[in-house]
């Protein structure tokens, strides 16, 4: 037990020797994964931080959370300033509503009620409701190039789409010229190995 507490010690020494210094720890995004985890939602909302390109750290999070804190209604340090990062990044359709005394009474984020479509042909649980994807639970793999390629995500069932990438695709999905590339991503069958 000595021991333990001697190592978490040294450990909350070196981050305070590695903060005092300025060193970065590492840049904070917002992230979204096409995966289920403990919330058991379809999409993975989560905070996190990445560090000489890899991901060093995931704060899952709840739906409200995430948006809340990226309209700036939320305090947290992703987002000190407390900006509207959708309106910041351009993306349509997500705001605040408030009622006639100007108290916040909930949200507006017309993306996120389409991300399932990026990964599913139809709703798991909502069976009338078609998705985008060629696939019954995962897009083709024509359609997961098509991700890779545009968001940098090569595995959509454990990757998280974040940063500038996950602006992209709150744009992009709201886009019926990119939802018909999307829904029609086929591969080029005259390229090379």
């Amino acid at each position: 037990m000595k021991v333990v507490r001697h190592i978490i010690a040294f450990a909350v020494f070196l981050m305070v020797q590695f903060s005092a210094q300025g060193g970065e720890i590492g840049e904070r995004h917002f992230a979204i994964g096409f995966f289920t985890s403990g919330h058991s939602q379809m999409i993975t909302y989560a905070m996190i931080t990445v560090y000489k390109g890899q991901i060093i750290s995931a704060e899952v999070v709840r739906k409200d959370r995430f948006i809340y804190t990226a309209l700036g209604h939320w305090p947290h340090p992703i987002n000190p300033d407390r900006e509207n990062l959708f309106e910041k990044h351009g993306v349509d359709s997500c705001f605040l509503l408030k009622n006639e005394q100007g108290k916040v009474v909930g949200y507006y984020a017309k993306p996120f009620q389409h991300l399932w479509k990026v990964r599913f042909y139809e709703h798991p649980y909502a069976y009338d409701s078609q998705g985008w994807s060629q696939g019954q639970y995962t897009p083709s793999i024509a359609q997961k190039e098509f991700l890779r390629r545009e968001y940098g995500v090569r595995n959509i069932l454990t990757e998280y789409i974040y940063g500038d990438s996950l602006f992209k695709l709150l744009r992009d999905v709201q886009s019926p010229a990119w939802i018909s590339r999307y829904k029609t991503a086929s591969q080029d069958t005259t390229a090379g190995p």
